[in-house]
């Protein structure tokens, strides 16, 4: 009977999974909030719906064409693992974001450390580094136009100047914020 129903479903017959999606549904809602007491409805059902997909692309895909046990028991056990990963990835999310709303003011702090010591920089930087830099980024030239624009030989010597303006940045931009720090 499994079989024929997979076939069936392989071969077009979407009313035969609209038909395992009612039959199941019901036994997976009550399995899933049984277990999962902290997880919404409205989230079992997404992961039921997820669950409902996947069967149907494993199905037309041919990973699966048979099953040693019944279609409720397939459904709930890769419900089951979906809600796991939705439950852990939740408490992730939960840690991180009260991590980041903890340190919250330490970030900002430091991103406007930053954003005063490269606009420092900025304004004392010699006029090739600013127009290579300006010309690179925020015109989004090639190595090779800005060789050209600028009176260099290639876009080669420009990678290097422009690579040599980068670090001398990053240097002083570390050197005002870590003395900032101390």
């Amino acid at each position: 009977m499994k079989y024929n129903r997979l076939k069936k479903i392989k071969e077009g017959d979407l009313q035969e999974l609209d038909k395992i999606y009612l039959e199941v549904k019901p036994l997976f809602v009550k399995f899933a909030q049984d277990k999962y007491k902290n997880i919404s409805y409205a989230v079992i059902e997404d992961v039921f719906q997820d669950t409902i997909i996947d069967l149907y692309n494993n199905i037309k895909t041919g990973a699966l064409e048979e099953i040693h046990t019944s279609l409720s028991s397939y459904l709930i056990y890769i419900g089951n693992a979906k809600l796991g990963a939705y439950l852990q990835d939740s408490k992730l999310k939960i840690a991180n974001d009260a991590y980041f709303a903890e340190n919250a003011v330490e970030f900002d702090e430091y991103d406007q450390k930053i954003d005063k010591a490269v606009k420092f920089i900025l304004t004392k930087m010699n006029d090739s580094c600013k127009k290579i830099l300006n010309l690179f980024y925020f015109n989004k030239k090639s190595l090779d136009e800005i060789a050209h624009l600028l009176g260099y030989k290639n876009g080669d010597v420009v990678k290097v100047q422009k690579s040599r303006c980068i670090s001398s940045i990053s240097a002083k931009v570390n050197k005002i914020v870590l003395e900032d720090e101390e």
